[in-house]
């Protein structure tokens, strides 16, 4: 007991952030050429990469010069159900996809985080 009490203690002492660190967002243009390399990253994530369809797609620049994707997307799976549209959430660094949530399980964490990013302020993970 004694050992997760000074834990907890050292946890709060150290500020819990989990490392993760606060960043200022704006909106981006929406540049063809970014708009079609970032639905392929997303669309490769579904079990039907052919069949994706995207509403509401936004792009967010990041202080740190990261780029955030927000929007819906619907997928179809291997049995050819719809998924229906399904909040998403990707960030970019450099070319290379640093999180992405596409699927139904993550919706409320993609829809979360997007409005963070709209808001002007995003909490990232260090990487």
């Amino acid at each position: 007991m004694y050992k997760v009490a000074l834990f907890l203690v050292i946890a709060a002492a150290t500020g819990c952030s989990g490392g993760t660190t606060k960043v200022s967002t704006k909106s981006a243009a929406l540049e063809p050429g970014e708009v079609f390399w970032a639905k392929n990253q997303l669309a490769v994530q579904t079990a039907m990469p052919g069949v994706a369809r995207f509403q509401k797609f936004e792009i967010m620049a990041l202080s740190n010069g990261d780029r955030v994707y927000c929007g819906e997307m619907s997928a179809v799976s291997r049995a050819g159900i719809s998924e229906g549209f399904v909040p998403f959430y990707m960030r970019r660094s450099a070319g290379a996809v640093k999180a992405v949530n596409t699927s139904q399980d993550s919706a409320d964490f993609s829809a979360k985080k997007c409005a963070e990013a709209r808001s002007g302020a995003l909490r990232i993970n260090k990487v």
